[in-house]
């Protein structure tokens, strides 16, 4: 069987043919959206093994571990649906993301150090706003202006949520978490480029692969041996992960980037159960009204979403905006 054609770094932020490239993948908005919420999910939970885990291990030991554990996760799923996914169009492009998925991880660190908690999340939670802006001009996908109002909707209720302080937005960590929030939006944008001819067991096998082996060689100088009490830990860890990691590669290979990014949002809806369950913080009533907010942001897509797709089913020359 001949393998897929490899594609260029460059080819992953082009325009050119990227309405004939997404046509490879059927699109499905409202299954994208509930894949997405499902990836949000899980990976609010493997954020929460992360912090239980940071508190004993550098991030990048964390990072390998997750990533080493879940391996061979996806290298049976590919062994089972056959050998030729483990072959990719985009070599250079998983490489590059890759690079930018360690970038994302150290700057992400150094933000939690030098900055507070609700500036640093206010920072990363704008990646879904820029992916959203972005996806015209790198993917070629209109966002429209129902869309863009919803990702800015959204981001009114983060920022209720999290009622950032007026001060520390110019310092060392506030750059950090810039580039933190850049970096991630960069690496989604790239995932919807390359997920129009590569599958996705083949896409998350890839990403963890890269960024288990680089996070392994920068977690060396301060590596520490792992408890036995902190395995069961490891092993939510792994499957949190690799779950996350599926859903949401599914999820920007079924819609548009300005579709999907938006619910990125809902974390903050696991952020406040899990800091109930773990911590016993009880969210006053800003809490709950942002987290309406973002809640209805995400409905608004999501019912709007429905009504297009069956709309383009009976009407294919509908426009999908």
């Amino acid at each position: 069987m001949r393998g897929p054609r490899v594609v260029g770094p460059a080819a992953l932020i082009s325009n050119q043919d990227g309405d004939k490239r997404m046509n490879r993948v059927e699109q499905h908005p409202v299954q994208a959206i509930l894949l997405m919420l499902a990836g949000v999910f899980f990976l609010s939970t493997m954020d929460v093994v992360i912090k239980m885990l940071v508190e004993h291990y550098s991030s990048f030991q964390v990072v390998f571990l997750r990533c080493l554990l879940s391996l061979p996760f996806f290298a049976a799923w590919i062994l089972i649906s056959g050998n030729s996914q483990f072959r990719t169009a985009y070599p250079w492009g998983h490489l590059s993301r890759g690079i930018v998925g360690v970038v994302m991880l150290y700057a992400v660190g150094e933000c939690f150090r030098e900055m507070q908690l609700a500036d640093a999340y206010t920072l990363f939670f704008a990646a879904p706003l820029v992916i959203t802006l972005l996806s015209g001009p790198v993917l070629g996908e209109r966002a429209g202006s129902f869309r863009i109002f919803t990702a800015i909707f959204g981001f009114v209720g983060v920022l209720i949520v999290l009622k950032p302080s007026a001060g520390g937005w110019i310092s060392y960590g506030a750059l950090m978490g810039l580039v933190g929030m850049l970096a991630y939006s960069a690496t989604a944008l790239m995932l919807r480029r390359m997920g129009t001819l590569d599958s996705t067991v083949t896409i998350a096998f890839w990403w963890v692969t890269i960024v288990g082996a680089l996070a392994g060689l920068l977690a060396i100088p301060q590596w520490r041996p792992v408890l036995l009490e902190h395995w069961p830990q490891l092993l939510v860890l792994a499957i949190s992960g690799a779950g996350g990691q599926i859903f949401l590669t599914a999820a920007f290979r079924r819609a548009s980037a300005a579709i999907v990014a938006p619910l990125d949002y809902t974390h903050m809806i696991w952020a406040v159960v899990y800091g109930f369950v773990f911590w016993g913080y009880l969210p006053g009533t800003r809490i709950w009204v942002g987290a309406a907010i973002i809640t209805l942001s995400g409905l608004l897509i999501l019912f709007r979403e429905n009504r297009i797709h069956l709309r383009q089913k009976r009407d294919p020359d509908q426009p999908a905006i």
